[in-house]
């Protein structure tokens, strides 16, 4: 019995790590995952303990080897940590990361929201813990499989001009690939003008930097907080704190950081020629505030028709260092502009301003696609030798 016991624990184990090898290139501008002692702890009191030890094994010690930690580099660069154009990478160290944890965590939120899963209508996917917290580091089987599940579903309706998923759907498929992904710098469907998708983004800016600034209460409902458009997406009864830190007790003291790094993270993502598509830097200024302005952007990106292989070329170490070493302004410069907008406890009035010139759009009716992201079927090689 403990051998067959022993052989379903290896197979559990076989299935995680492939699961987890294929998550790997799921993520835009690749996060490094951190299993913290919290999601040990809920690990060992959730159904799920084996899944969840192995899962949290996995999450720790092979993810951090083959994933890229791009937004972790970005944004270490930009407080300051000394590494030189290019090297960036050489940002991400044990210190650095606990130092700074709780404004990583804002900037990996994005890719990773934390939300409950339906008691009442659970999820059909092995490994879901209804009364575990969702993100990667506390379920990683369950959050894979709904991962999965929404880029199917996605994939069958990416012929509508409307997002895929809304109100009412998980966080994780509705950031992805649904009508969130301005949080990530992209249009929420092929088809959704640049115009729109700005907008968008210039909202959730608002209301970030208000959480970030300490102006926007963060235990009122969004949908009470007197931005109409923005209590579109979030109707129900949720407030900033649900939103960031739902089960998340060890952030919420430290929203401020948390929705800094939030902001910092649709920043990066429009550096990434597989979400925003920037032209050449003009030498211009922002205006009066002494920081250049970047790229003009010509076109968003959008998800649902993309394939996750091409997408993430886009987004590795050496795309970063590619760009740092040639683009003036950069991810990394525009990220340290807008920490410093925020230590220097600017107005909304005056970062808008800046945001306004950051993502400019060089056309606001051209429309979102899938740019030269998309698969190209493999055809059968022709065997006709004769003269054309």
């Amino acid at each position: 019995m403990k051998q067959l016991k022993a052989r379903a624990r290896l197979r559990s184990g076989a299935i995680l790590m492939a699961a987890l090898f294929a998550a790997s290139s799921a993520v835009a501008f690749q996060v490094l995952p951190k299993v913290s002692d919290v999601d040990r702890k809920i690990s060992t009191l959730g159904r799920n303990p084996v899944l969840d030890y192995l899962g949290h094994w996995f999450v720790g010690s092979a993810i951090p080897i083959m994933k890229s930690p791009v937004h972790e580099s970005i944004t270490l660069a930009a407080i300051g940590c000394g590494a030189g154009r290019g090297s960036e990478y050489d940002c991400v160290t044990i210190n650095a990361v606990q130092e700074h944890r709780i404004l990583l965590y804002g900037v990996r939120w994005p890719d990773d929201p934390p939300f409950l899963l339906n008691a009442k209508s659970p999820p059909r996917i092995k490994g879901c813990d209804v009364g575990v917290t969702l993100r990667s580091t506390s379920q990683p089987l369950c959050w894979w499989g709904l991962f999965k599940d929404a880029g199917a579903q996605a994939k069958t309706k990416s012929h509508l001009k409307a997002p895929a998923f809304g109100p009412g759907d998980y966080m994780l498929y509705r950031s992805h690939y649904g009508d969130l992904q301005f949080m990530h710098a992209m249009g929420a469907y092929d088809g959704e003008t640049a115009g729109e998708t700005v907008d968008r983004m210039k909202m959730w800016a608002e209301f970030l930097w208000g959480v970030a600034s300490g102006t926007t209460p963060t235990g009122i409902f969004i949908r009470d907080l007197g931005h109409s458009n923005l209590a579109s997406y979030f109707p129900g009864d949720i407030t900033a704190m649900n939103l960031f830190a739902t089960g998340i007790v060890e952030v919420r003291k430290d929203l401020d950081k948390v929705a800094m790094g939030a902001l910092l993270h649709m920043v990066q993502d429009s550096f990434s020629q597989a979400h925003t598509e920037r032209g050449q830097e003009s030498g211009a200024q922002c205006g009066t505030t002494g920081f250049d302005k970047p790229g003009q952007i010509q076109r968003f990106r959008s998800y649902a028709k993309q394939s996750s292989t091409l997408h993430d070329e886009a987004d590795t170490p050496s795309a970063l260092g590619l760009h740092t070493t040639q683009i003036s302004p950069s991810a990394v410069d525009v990220s340290r502009a807008f920490l410093t907008f925020w230590n220097e406890k600017k107005s909304w009035a005056e970062a808008g301003a800046f945001f306004d010139c950051v993502f400019e759009p060089k056309d606001r009716k051209i429309e979102a696609d899938a740019g030269p992201y998309v698969a190209v079927p493999r055809t059968t090689a022709s065997t006709d030798l004769s003269p054309q």
